[in-house]
């Protein structure tokens, strides 16, 4: 059965002094551009107004709580900051198409009612409000209308679900990869990105293979891939390849979050901090530089590279103070193949000033080989993702690889392994041309 909601986010807490209708369009042009990024296909969204918006989900009988929830941390954080100024809460109706539609057009002082007394929500609907994480509040179920009043059955799946109860511990990877990263001036890999396939998960979890592929709890990804640098550092000699650990902006950023990031950034042996980077991922399309200075701060004693990986081909690189990050790089967008070129085309269009900041661009997604020929072009060095590496049980850093034969796999594996490439030199990257 798919899963049917209206997710509308409710301002009704905000006591503030901009206009609603002005509040109203950054919400939805935030609100949308999340969905975009993360309510990946074949799962599908449309606007239904400013602050609502029609969610389907062929492959569940509900959705995904979770998942909306850093929808609102990020919604709480991008109006309000941290602050306690003001509180978004997402409402998520899921029912049958009737119900679901019925709760999209309730003006603000009917659905008011409704919050109060739940049986003036459209018969048939179950209803979840979704607070910010720093509110202290989970997502809370509200009892809903008997079914029997719309002729639809609630799904056992929704009955079953206690959303008031915390997730259960996430369990260890079943799985743990590595993902190489191509620095194609040499024709060589010049590090891995760490990745893993949770339990009972349908596909691995990466930060180099687009939307479908993301973390959906980050700081259990982070931990797990943090584990696996510390056990790969401990079994090889030192000097090798640099190893990426993923990091989320997000999480760094949450107060209740950073003394728990301290602690696992600490898991890094400080004597291989010259084999550590760092992929900051989960960036909101315009970041407080600010944000990024503490990010940085934090995790410069640890590693000795740190990459900002970023969703918006338009990103405003040139505001970046020179040398804050030592790279750059675009995730390409999923979509048709002329969407991710012309994405590729705007991003390469800012290398003067890259240039001139001394920051590596790079190109992460990358999944076809006229991607590769087209980054390669347009003087893009450092690429990873599907078309460049597939998940593999053992770091590929330091091997050569020619740019016909990628992507590099367990069958490319079985070759000799070349020499570890030294760093990049300091000198920013070529201009294009």
């Amino acid at each position: 059965m798919t899963a049917l909601a209206c997710l509308r986010v409710d301002l009704s807490a905000y006591q503030g002094h901009m206009p609603a209708a002005a509040l109203e369009q950054l919400v939805h042009k935030f609100a949308g551009a999340y969905l975009e990024t993360r309510w990946a296909w074949p799962r599908r969204f449309a606007p239904l107004s400013d602050v609502s918006f029609l969610l389907t989900d062929p492959r569940s009988d509900d959705l995904d709580v979770a998942e909306l929830q850093r929808l609102s941390d990020e919604l709480q954080r991008h109006l309000f900051g941290s602050g306690e100024e003001g509180e978004v809460a997402l409402l998520v109706f899921e029912g049958p198409h009737p119900a679901v539609t019925a709760f999209a057009a309730l003006d603000s002082r009917r659905l008011a009612a409704a919050l109060v007394d739940p049986d003036q929500l459209p018969a048939g609907g179950h209803l979840t409000r979704i607070r910010p994480s720093s509110s202290g509040d989970g997502p809370v179920a509200a009892p809903a209308p008997p079914a029997e009043e719309s002729g639809w059955t609630a799904t056992p799946a929704a009955l079953r679900r206690e959303l008031t109860q915390g997730p259960p511990p996430a369990a260890p990877p079943a799985w743990e990869g590595y993902q190489g990263v191509y620095f194609s001036p040499r024709e060589v890999f010049f590090g891995d990105v760490v990745m893993c396939i949770p339990h009972n998960a349908r596909g691995h979890v990466s930060v180099t293979d687009g939307a479908e592929h993301a973390p959906r709890d980050h700081v259990a990804f982070d931990t797990a891939c943090i584990d696996v640098a510390v056990e790969t550092l401990a079994a090889r000699p030192a000097k090798g390849a640099l190893i990426y650990v993923p990091i989320s902006f997000t999480s760094l950023q949450r107060p209740s979050l950073r003394g728990a990031y301290v602690e696992l950034l600490a898991k890094l042996p400080a004597a291989r901090r010259a084999e550590l980077a760092a992929v900051i991922y989960d960036v909101p399309r315009d970041p407080a530089f600010t944000g990024l200075k503490q990010a940085r701060a934090l995790l410069e004693p640890h590693v000795s590279v740190v990459d900002l990986t970023i969703s918006d081909p338009g990103f405003e690189i040139e505001k970046l103070p020179a040398e804050s990050v030592n790279s750059v790089t675009l995730m390409l967008p999923d979509g048709e193949p002329l969407v991710r070129l012309a994405a590729m085309r705007r991003f390469a269009a800012q290398l003067v000033h890259f240039k001139q900041r001394r920051i590596w661009p790079g190109l992460t997604n990358v999944r076809r080989p006229a991607e590769v020929e087209g980054a390669v072009r347009m003087h893009i060095p450092f690429l990873t993702g599907p078309a460049i590496c597939s998940p593999v049980p053992a770091p590929v850093g330091g091997r050569a690889l020619a740019l016909p034969r990628l992507p590099m796999s367990l069958n490319e594996m079985r070759f000799p392994r070349a020499a570890a490439p030294s760093p990049p030199p300091p000198a920013a990257p070529t201009a294009p041309v």
